[in-house]
């Protein structure tokens, strides 16, 4: 038996091949959940290219995965800034599973982490981020919070970034609304505990995305170094060498999402190898 058998969980972010987002729905999955995976749509012509090769078809081919396991899936195109296309994602989930048990908030914009000064950054840049990374979270958690209260409780994991416990300089504003959500998530964690439902955050370091190649290949273009030499200078200073998998994001979040971690709310775990340890 898995720990999350016969649960519900809802997923946000969850479209990219290489994404923490894809590793936490097959991690729930092999848990035993049954899941929703959602992401904004994306036109085909954005993919990676390792996507186009494939044949990648964003949450779909996620929710293929899952069904392969013997788990139900559902995939839904949602925008989590807008309302209405989160009332009419949750909605759906609800009359297809009949409730949502857990909530991931992957969902996040990188706001040209690692080239956006504030001095330099653009408005829209700036309000982009805010309102996808700290909106879209606010949105969300009020959409599924009220179905998690009228089901009895559940677990909601919001997924932050070791960026929202140190301030990096030229992350724009990926380092505010990062820091945004600690805050938030404490609010949420006192003010749920009188429905049965958790609120913890998970805080990544450096982990081999497409994401995280993205603000490497930004600090390199800046620097006029080769492509690749950010990312290896970063593997060196590493603790343990190397950068994380997604595979072990997901697993911590899984334990988050899981009664394992029945007695936990508010807190915030750094899955960094070590870079941080507070």
């Amino acid at each position: 038996m898995g720990r999350l058998d016969d649960r519900v969980a809802l997923v946000t972010g969850a479209g990219r091949y290489r994404g923490i987002g894809r590793a936490i729905v097959l991690r729930l999955a092999e848990e035993g959940a049954n899941v929703v995976v959602t992401a904004r749509a994306r036109d085909a012509s954005t993919f990676a290219a390792h996507e186009k090769e494939m044949g990648w078809k964003g949450i779909e081919s996620v929710a293929e995965e899952v069904r392969a396991t013997g788990r139900r899936a559902l995939a839904l195109n949602c925008d989590v800034t807008d309302k209405n296309e989160l009332k009419r994602t949750v909605d759906s989930a609800i009359a297809e599973f009949g409730k949502i048990d857990v909530l991931v908030n992957n969902a996040a914009l990188p706001s040209e982490a690692g080239a956006a000064p504030i001095l330099e950054m653009t408005d829209e840049n700036w309000y982009e981020t805010v309102d996808v990374n700290l909106h879209g979270l606010y949105h969300t958690i009020r959409a599924v919070g009220r179905e998690m209260v009228k089901g009895g409780g559940g677990s909601i994991v919001n997924i932050s970034s070791t960026a929202g416990r140190i301030g990096i300089p030229n992350y724009g504003a990926y380092c505010a609304t990062k820091w945004a959500m600690h805050g938030l998530t404490q609010q949420l964690a006192l003010e749920f505990a009188k429905d049965n439902i958790r609120v913890n955050i998970v805080c990544p370091g450096s982990t081999d995305t497409d994401m995280m190649d993205s603000t490497f290949g930004r600090y390199d273009e800046i620097a006029g170094q080769e492509p690749g030499t950010s990312k290896a200078a970063m593997r060196s200073m590493l603790l343990m060498g190397r950068q994380a998998t997604v595979e072990e994001q997901a697993s911590v979040v899984a334990f988050l999402a899981s009664d394992d971690s029945s007695y936990m709310t508010g807190q915030a775990l750094n899955v960094d190898g070590g870079s941080r340890m507070d």
